[in-house]
């Protein structure tokens, strides 16, 4: 219909004939009539192509998934999940599930090293993590450790989840139910050795109706499927938890992080040999893939991604470095970018990380966790300091290195921190591009002004034509070429100076086919001309490429300077290499 109605608009040729046989005020004014119409047709093809777009919009938009209400196990089968857990602890593998206890309930005390290097060279983004585990000591001879390495939350898919060892030799997980059993028998060890002592070990059955019954609410917070609310859950545990009189506030606070870290996640638990672990240490790895949101707001997000061109910014969490003592993050991008700007800040209030923080619990009205710890408030850092960071200095690398320790030990935790990385590429580049179909550009309509408004402008014949369209072609295959496959894109500088220089180029053909035979149609007074050019239309066109050429070439330059001096920084310290 809009369509239909812009045809309209563009035919209404047949009003001013209609009124052609009539008189009075249509029939004297002809063209107020037809422009009318035309203003009119126009206006409601755009209204109702709008409200198509809406429509439409709105339909490809909503495709979320229907709510879920989460599933409730049933009573009797979490009864039988305490049966099963008594008859696992009567099993060799009880100093495993100590273990796997530990690991969930603080795992920074047993993991010393997380090193984690995130790709960005395709679309998707590709995360690897190693973990070197240091494990207490161990009394019996188990055949498998239980090791948690990953704990994405309820209803959260891993894509694309691969588990090797140190050797590089694939691990195996549990199943879904093999982990609820499991979770069960820590659960069971945890309560056990809380109330019956040190002999829990030797009798995990002794325990009185009471806590066997928080146990059972306990594991119905467990075992429920599909994502909870964290909040309703610690409502719920500290009601079950108000229930069991604990000999210390040690022993309630173990219980209610190991039940609130398992009833928001499903851990990946990696079966791991014994024999893996030498010397108490264990050092596994796993990689997955991240499908990334976009957080571009406004028209410039919005006219990046019209004209093909990836963000030239990524966000990473640092959520991992809150689990373990010593965390290193390596995000490497494309081999043809650099770093231009990296951020380690709060992602809430974009304040970047200072080392006097300390970690606090969220607050009404705010989301950031953290605040400015008293003892540092005079600016003073001093020598013992539990916790510190230290970014990758830029100097032209395709990579950034953060180090972040004693994090993981803070209570409460700093959570919210986020990197914040920009690319660009390494030059020449796109701009190096933009910069040479610029010249060509405007060069070409300049001889071009000059051919048709001079007086050998008839005998040129075609080859002027020719020769303005190559800066055409040479930005199309320019902005085709540019990096499609990698997650951070070009420049959208250099993307917009090809546009100006290929629309000018194509206008160029244009005006020099449609030129008139006399040279002097368009000219204007001889002491007004611009590079010997004396038609306005070619002028303009001139100038428009010139304008164009000056200010992407200046950009392109202060980017070649600006990366050189990144490469020729003189802070080379011992050992380190150097290149001529």
């Amino acid at each position: 219909m809009a369509v239909l109605l812009t045809i309209l608009a563009g035919a209404t040729g047949w009003l001013r004939y209609r009124f052609d046989g009539q008189r009075g005020w249509l029939h004297d004014h002809p063209d107020l009539l037809e422009a009318g119409a035309r203003v009119l047709l126009v206006l409601m093809s755009a209204a109702l192509a709008l409200w198509i777009f809406a429509r439409l919009r709105e339909r490809l938009g909503h495709d979320q998934p229907m709510p879920e209400s989460s599933t409730p196990p049933d009573v009797a089968w979490l009864q039988g999940l305490q049966e099963s857990a008594t008859e696992r602890l009567d099993a060799q593998d009880r100093e495993a599930i100590a273990l796997f206890i530990e690991l969930i309930v603080d795992p920074a005390r047993c993991r010393s090293r997380l090193t984690e290097v995130i790709d960005l060279d395709d679309r998707a983004v590709n995360q690897q993590v190693t973990i070197s585990f240091s494990l207490p000591s161990t009394e019996d001879d188990g055949k498998a450790l239980y090791v948690p390495v990953l704990q994405p939350m309820k209803g959260e898919l891993v894509d694309n989840f691969h588990l090797r060892s140190a050797a590089g030799d694939s691990l195996t997980t549990m199943s879904y139910e093999e982990s609820l059993r499991l979770a069960s028998a820590g659960l069971r060890l945890l309560l056990a050795q809380i109330f019956t002592g040190p002999g829990a070990a030797s009798e995990p059955r002794n325990l009185d109706e009471t806590v066997r019954g928080a146990e059972l609410a306990l594991l119905h917070l467990i075992a429920v499927r599909r994502p909870v609310s964290v909040d309703l859950t610690e409502r719920r545990m500290a009601v079950i938890l108000e229930k069991i009189k604990f000999p210390d506030d040690q022993s309630r606070e173990r219980v209610r992080k190991y039940v609130g870290a398992l009833s928001s996640s499903y851990p990946i638990i990696a079966v791991v040999p014994a024999a893996e672990a030498v010397s108490r240490r264990l050092l596994i790895k796993y990689q997955r893939t991240f499908i990334p949101s976009s957080f571009s707001r406004g028209w410039k997000g919005l006219l990046r991604l019209g004209l093909g061109l990836n963000p030239d910014q990524v966000a990473i969490p640092m959520e991992l470095a809150l689990t373990a003592d010593s965390y290193h993050l390596r995000v490497n991008a494309p081999s043809n970018k650099y770093v231009l700007t990296q951020y380690l800040q709060c992602r809430h209030c974009r304040l970047l990380l200072t080392r006097h923080w300390r970690g606090r619990n969220q607050e009404n009205g705010s989301d950031c966790r953290h605040e400015i710890d008293p003892a540092l408030a005079d600016g003073q850092v001093p020598f013992q300091l539990d916790h510190h960071f230290r970014v990758r200095r830029r100097r032209g690398q395709n990579f950034v290195h953060v180090y972040m320790r004693g994090y993981a030990r803070q209570s409460p935790k700093m959570r919210g921190l986020q990197l914040l990385a920009g690319f660009k590429e390494v030059p020449p580049g796109a701009r190096g591009k933009a910069s040479i179909t610029a010249l060509a550009t405007t060069l070409l309509v300049a001889v071009a002004g000059n051919l048709i408004t001079g007086s050998h402008g008839a005998q040129a014949g075609g080859l002027p034509a020719l020769m303005l369209a190559l800066p055409a072609v040479a930005a199309s295959w320019f902005g085709m070429s540019s990096d499609k496959e990698a997650l951070v894109g070009g420049s959208l500088l250099a993307r917009l100076s090809l546009i100006v220089s290929g629309v000018v180029s194509v206008l160029g053909v244009i005006l020099y086919l449609t030129a008139p035979a006399s040279p002097q149609a368009g000219s204007i007074a001889r002491p007004l001309t611009f590079v010997g050019i004396t038609d306005w239309r070619w002028i303009a066109l001139c100038v428009i490429s010139a304008v164009n050429l000056i200010y992407v070439s200046y950009r392109f330059s202060l980017k070649l300077a600006h990366y050189n001096d990144l490469i020729k920084r003189n802070d080379l310290g011992a050992g380190e290499l150097a290149y001529q």
